[in-house]
């Protein structure tokens, strides 16, 4: 990145206290210092573009194509774990359904339901995903 000199004006005899009369060359180095001291914010926005239009590896046509691939993979993976989901879920509503009477019937009956309508359910997700993905 390009550094601009400040043109660092000393101050006048009338404008400066007492005992403040600092020569021009002076003080121009010690602002060079400063400015060579002051870290610099890597993690600016405007920086974080700058870093990556100059040292891009990748053109804006491969980076979307590469990000889009990155988000399919993820939902992949999310479906993948809402498939495992479903399939304790049911395995867990058949154990209530069949529990007996240590289960209220409302209990029991609603897991029957679940048990029964959650093997349909992830085949068609199944189904979906695989067309869509």
């Amino acid at each position: 990145m390009r550094r601009t000199r400040l043109n660092v004006v000393p101050p006048s005899s009338k404008d400066a206290p007492l005992g403040t009369d600092i020569p021009a060359p002076a003080i121009e180095g010690v602002v060079n210092e400063v400015i060579n001291v002051v870290p610099v914010n890597l993690h600016t926005p405007l920086q974080n573009l700058v870093d990556a239009t100059v040292s891009a590896r990748e053109s804006r046509t491969q980076r979307v194509r590469r990000l889009q691939e990155e988000a399919k993979s993820l939902a992949r993976e999310q479906i993948a774990e809402l498939e495992i989901l479903i399939d304790a879920t049911a395995k867990m509503a058949n154990e209530i359904a069949e529990g007996g009477e240590a289960y209220p019937v409302g209990a029991r009956e609603i897991s029957r339901r679940l048990a029964e309508e959650l093997p349909r359910t992830l085949q068609t997700l199944r189904i979906v995903a695989k067309k869509a993905l």
